[in-house]
């Protein structure tokens, strides 16, 4: 169960952040839609007690219900998002990063999904991994939300330069003074954690908070600062999430091998074939300098500049109001990334962009097919059924492989590579099935002859 962060930190919120990913009349449902699949009012129901035990910190019959959902309309993206957040707040790190992957499968472009992915992937100690999940999202995340994301993942380095940018912009606030103090802490800069802590927190107050962070700085496990600032409390055995819940390969499209193809029988409709994407491009390297490196320690009269535009407030004549302040001055996550409240205009957002021709040696793949006659039927169907392809050129491709001859149908004529995956992304949040891969033989679909 999710209990609070104690003197040191704050409890962020993250229970309703954990509670609100499928709200039934607003989150599940427009997942639901996005996800190309329409769920029936039981369903939505499933998740709506999912979320109602969640609020009450229930968090054994939020799994259940949420279990339930996902059985149930076990595309629906919204319902997915919502179990790992039932997982995480029972401190199941395991299930939970298993369960935002599989909701990420269906939709890519969620964000604070892919923040609290990286933040349970840290919790097993599998910070690099975690570093590549931040970089897929670093332009749609709050900077301070993705500084104290690096600091956790090990890079309180990195995370220094990042909350520096951010706590000089106009706004920043206390809690994101907090986390870069306690980057610089994680960095083992005590005089600038020190300096920029003192800011926000009444004199009496600092030598404590230096001491809770030089406590917090050497954790035991790998999941004890996660669970410090998220007040969850690690689950003592995380079974999983059940094999029943998990995609099938051909809706996550994670096949490890070239398709293996089922023969066509009397249908005259295409046999679509599960074929395995191209290798993803090796991650790209980290821009800011490792903890080995030297770090710029921040002088005090730096650190205090980037606090004086507060500097005013909280005046002495409101003590209740001063105790306020101090109380919300602690490392947080922003009420943005606790509320999901930006998952869905970046959800709608998946509508197909605008066709620009060009080029690139990126194709867009739909399918692979027994038959080369299948192909123009299928290029037929997915036509009319997603108009946006028609912005492109269909083209077909011979393919051996270890089970026979495949014929593959792609799209072609994209501007650069990454309007490719741009595309591809917007198709499957709409329903299909595709992955980007660089041309290899592909020619021309020849419509007439088939």
């Amino acid at each position: 169960m999710v209990k609070s962060f104690g003197s040191a930190f704050t409890a962020l919120g993250l229970i309703g952040a954990l509670a609100a990913c499928a709200s039934p009349g607003v989150n599940g449902a427009r997942s639901s839609f996005a996800a190309g699949i329409k769920v029936d009012s039981a369903n939505i129901g499933l998740a709506t007690r999912a979320q109602v035990a969640l609020e009450k910190g229930d968090t054994a019959t939020a799994i259940d219900f949420a279990e339930r959902a996902v059985a149930a309309s076990p595309r629906d993206a919204g319902f997915r998002g919502l179990l790992a957040n039932a997982y995480f707040a029972g401190g199941r790190f395991a299930s939970a990063e298993a369960a935002y992957k599989d909701s990420l499968a269906l939709i890519q472009n969620q964000p604070q999904l892919i923040l609290k992915l990286a933040l349970v992937t840290i919790a097993q100690g599998k910070t690099g991994e975690a570093m590549s999940q931040l970089d897929a999202a670093r332009d749609y995340l709050d900077p301070s939300d993705y500084g104290l994301a690096l600091a956790l993942a090990g890079q309180p380095a990195a995370a220094v330069g990042v909350l520096e940018q951010a706590a000089r912009q106009v706004g920043a606030d206390a809690r994101v003074r907090q986390n870069l103090a306690l980057a610089h802490a994680l960095v083992g800069d005590w005089t600038a954690a020190r300096t920029i802590a003192a800011q926000d927190l009444p004199a009496d107050q600092v030598d404590a908070r230096i001491e809770q962070w030089m406590t917090f700085a050497k954790p035991a496990r790998a999941a004890d600062q996660v669970a410090a600032l998220t007040g969850v409390t690690p689950a003592a055995a995380d079974p999983g999430q059940p094999v029943r819940l998990a995609l099938a390969p051909q809706e996550t499209r994670t096949a490890a091998v070239e398709p293996v193809f089922v023969a066509p029988v009397a249908e005259p409709a295409p046999v679509l074939v599960a074929e395995a994407p191209a290798p993803a491009p090796a991650p790209v390297e980290y821009a800011y300098a490792p903890v080995s490196e030297p770090v710029m320690v921040a002088a005090p009269s730096e650190a205090a500049a980037i606090a004086a535009p507060v500097a005013a407030v909280a005046p002495k004549a409101h003590p209740k109001r001063a105790a306020a302040k101090a109380d919300a001055a602690k490392p947080a996550l922003s009420p943005r990334a606790a509320s999901f409240s930006d998952s869905r205009p970046l959800v709608r957002k998946a509508a197909f962009p605008k066709a620009v021709r060009g080029d690139s040696k990126a194709v867009v793949q739909l399918g692979a097919y027994a038959s080369r006659s299948f192909v123009g039927v299928a290029w037929t169907n997915f036509a009319k059924k997603y108009p946006a392809l028609r912005g492109y050129n269909p083209a077909t491709a011979r393919f051996e492989s270890a089970k026979g001859t495949v014929y593959r149908l792609s799209v072609q004529g994209f501007a650069s590579d990454a309007a490719a995956r741009e595309f591809c992304s917007a198709l499957k949040s709409a329903g299909g099935s595709c992955f980007v891969r660089s041309i290899a033989g592909d020619a021309p679909v020849r419509l007439a002859s088939l």
